[in-house]
């Protein structure tokens, strides 16, 4: 569950369709939710919130809000390095896209083994005010 969720970025653009602009995931709070709406119930943090801060620093409440994880996501030209504290053997590399109603990630590479698998299946839309 833990292992799916480092971010940094690289500076190498990326593209989510065509011809587009790069996507950047604002700062803001979101509530986690299945990628794939089938999947939702194998998804182990549909409904957590997420927080996103302008420097990139995040947190992901798990536990009933009461155990944070925290990490960061470096963007840039639409590529996201993710880093957290689960896995200390480096940052993964993934690409932003807009998606539905909020951002996903496609993966590019990981330093840690099983992060990949879980944070693409994530979808991170902005919570409602």
């Amino acid at each position: 569950l833990l292992a799916a969720l480092p971010l940094v970025t690289r500076a190498t653009p990326a593209h989510s369709q065509a011809g587009s602009a790069p996507v950047i995931m604002p700062a803001g709070s979101y509530v986690i939710q299945a990628r794939d709406s089938s999947k939702t119930d194998s998804i182990g943090m549909v409904g957590y919130p997420f927080t996103l801060k302008g420097n990139g620093d995040f947190t992901i409440f798990i536990l009933a809000d009461s155990l944070p994880l925290n990490g960061k996501l470096v963007q840039k030209d639409g590529v996201a390095t993710l880093s957290d504290q689960t896995c200390t053997d480096g940052v993964g590399v993934y690409v932003v896209r807009k998606e539905r109603s909020g951002y996903a990630f496609d993966f590019k590479s990981d330093a840690c083994t099983g992060r990949n698998a879980g944070w693409v299946q994530l979808l991170f839309v902005p919570k409602k005010k």
